[in-house]
């Protein structure tokens, strides 16, 4: 698994009046597609609105990037995402 950190990489402004509404939905499509698929685990915001959590479920670090980097909003220059290699651990 890979886990990523969301950051927003704009001033609050210019990512405000960046995110419109078709951008929004292109993201939410995107990522919907991954959850579909099985590629993405889980993403949203952190309670506190400072970064988000993005869990992917691939093989390799390389898959994850790749997806990122279609990513609607990492493509439009408004957020980043900081991959880290995972491991999961169930227990029972």
């Amino acid at each position: 698994m890979i886990m990523g950190w969301v950051k927003v990489c704009v001033a609050p402004e210019i990512f405000t009046s960046r995110c419109d509404d078709v951008l929004q939905q292109r993201e939410k499509a995107y990522l919907g597609g991954l959850q579909r698929s099985g590629e993405l685990m889980l993403s949203g915001p952190l309670a506190d609105g400072s970064a988000g959590l993005v869990v992917y479920d691939v093989q390799s670090l390389k898959e994850a990037e790749d997806l990122v980097e279609e990513q609607p909003m990492v493509r439009a220059g408004l957020l980043s995402v900081e991959l880290h290699e995972m491991f999961a651990v169930t227990y029972g």
